[in-house]
């Protein structure tokens, strides 16, 4: 039985995972000595959370579609 689920996603969210690292520390150098823009950091800090969220739920989706196509393939 042919796969019906690519590793695209499993992909796409260590992708977004890692990009989000980049914005957190993005972030903490935006709220550093010696320009402090804290509106700019806030933002940065945000978008972090938001792109590692996304990454892990396309993880999570992953791995579910596979356990389940795994269970169908037991079957």
């Amino acid at each position: 039985m042919a796969r019906k689920y690519s590793s695209t996603s499993l992909w796409a969210g260590v992708a977004l995972i890692a990009v989000s690292v980049y914005f957190f520390l993005a972030s903490v150098s935006l709220i550093s000595p010696p320009a402090q823009a804290v509106v700019a950091a806030l933002l940065s800090a945000v978008i972090g959370f938001v792109m590692l969220s996304a990454g892990t739920a396309l993880i999570r989706t992953y791995v579910i579609a596979r356990t389940v196509e795994q269970g169908e393939q037991a079957k």
